[in-house]
């Protein structure tokens, strides 16, 4: 059995943590896996250390890629839907589009996949829909719920404006304008393009922006961090803060700058620095930690946690009864920053206040909110993850059935 796993959106590492644990599995069973990524740089989890050859039952391939724009100035632009996201990287373009599916198209006459498993890829979910069996498999955010309209994806949004409505309408016509070029029949709804013959949304209702619209059940995440426990006040770390940004968040020097300035006890681990970076954030007081570090270590013994918003993060940090301070940077790290907001375990930091005296002043405050970390306490008892097991033995299952014919 062949099977190929897709990524094509997306920037952090989820969707590899949930290609994984599925694809040793049916490694394990004797299956070979075809990894297509957007981002061969984020293959690690399936290379050999010492030759940087794929472990055994692997291959690897680099995948179609969006031009994703860089200018920080787009995050200014108002997204209030799927449709505003994808319109900003070219999707509603239809030549663009067509080019891509043309891609994938080749990429599945070439690998000969029994299935496919996709992560975030509608247009691998396109180009196989009607020929090879597909999965699909996301979080909350990546998976709208199918056979309707898209909803607002900001939960505090009841009702979508017209410009939404008009960007959903531009890309549904570029999709179907691409199939039916082709002689595939077109697709009723943009949402149907994100979902395959079997689809699992491994989401937690509190972070899922579509949990008030979804008609099917939504799985426990498999691809959290395990095994955190909140600790008393009275046994954390004094004035502990524990500081976890991507290297390419715009405002990583000015939240270095207020941690430091603020005289806690803060300890930081910048994600994706290249090498010879770390230099340039070093601080007196500051402890920058080289590698990543164990949340279940590090969290529950931290009074504050600062983070950009990450699904992963910031539900690590739910579960260690931790406060937070988030720094969204992109629409996902608001919408779940907001949610985490709600329980009143965080506090969220708008972008014109993203500057190092205001976040040195913020920190300060918030080490010693007693009340605040009372409430984080609370809404740690709410999580619970389930048995990983669960969720990758479904999807492993449905892989097989549908190889099998």
């Amino acid at each position: 059995m062949r099977v190929l796993f897709g990524w094509e959106f997306g920037a952090g590492l989820g969707h590899l943590t949930r290609f994984r644990p599925i694809g040793d599995r049916l490694v394990a069973e004797g299956a070979e896996v075809v990894l297509v990524l957007q981002d061969v740089d984020r293959a690690g989890p399936f290379l050999d250390p010492a030759t940087g050859r794929t472990r055994p039952g692997y291959r690897l391939l680099q995948g179609p890629r969006w031009n994703i724009p860089g200018d920080p100035a787009i995050r200014r632009i108002p997204t209030h839907s799927f449709a505003d996201v994808l319109r900003l990287i070219g999707y509603g373009h239809r030549a663009a589009l067509a080019n891509r599916l043309t891609a994938w198209e080749g990429v599945l006459a070439v690998a000969e996949p029994d299935v496919v498993v996709g992560d975030f890829s509608p247009t691998l979910n396109l180009a196989a829909r009607g020929r090879v069996p597909s999965v699909v498999i996301g979080n909350g955010y990546t998976v709208p719920p199918p056979g309707r309209p898209l909803p607002p994806i900001r939960p505090w949004q009841d009702a979508l404006e017209q410009f939404s409505l008009d960007h959903e309408a531009q890309i549904l016509d570029a999709i179907n304008g691409a199939r039916t070029a082709r002689g595939d029949p077109a697709i009723e709804h943009l949402a149907d393009a994100f979902g395959g013959d079997r689809t699992f949304v491994f989401s937690l209702p509190l972070v899922d922006p579509y949990a008030r619209f979804r008609t099917e059940p939504t799985l426990a995440p498999f691809n959290m961090p395990r095994g955190i426990r909140p600790l008393p006040w009275d046994r954390r770390r004094k004035d502990g803060v524990f500081l976890y940004l991507p290297s390419g968040h715009a405002h990583l020097k000015a939240a270095i700058d207020g941690l430091a300035g603020s005289g806690a006890a803060g300890e930081a681990y910048i994600g994706d620095l290249a090498p010879g970076q770390a230099r340039q954030y070093e601080r007196p007081g500051l402890t920058l930690h080289a590698e990543p570090q164990d949340f279940a270590a590090v969290m529950p013994a931290a009074r504050l946690v600062i983070h950009h918003g990450g699904l992963s993060t910031a539900v690590a940090a739910v579960m260690a009864g931790t406060p937070q301070l988030i720094l969204p940077w992109n629409l996902e790290h608001l919408v779940t920053a907001r949610a985490v907001e709600a329980t009143g375990a965080a506090a969220i930091v708008p972008g014109d206040r993203m500057d190092a005296q205001s976040l040195s002043n913020a920190i300060r405050r918030l080490v010693d909110d007693r009340q605040r970390a009372a409430r984080a306490e609370a809404a740690a008892a709410t999580i619970e993850l389930g048995d990983p097991e669960d969720g990758v033995a479904a999807v492993v299952d449905t892989v097989r059935r549908l190889a099998a014919g």
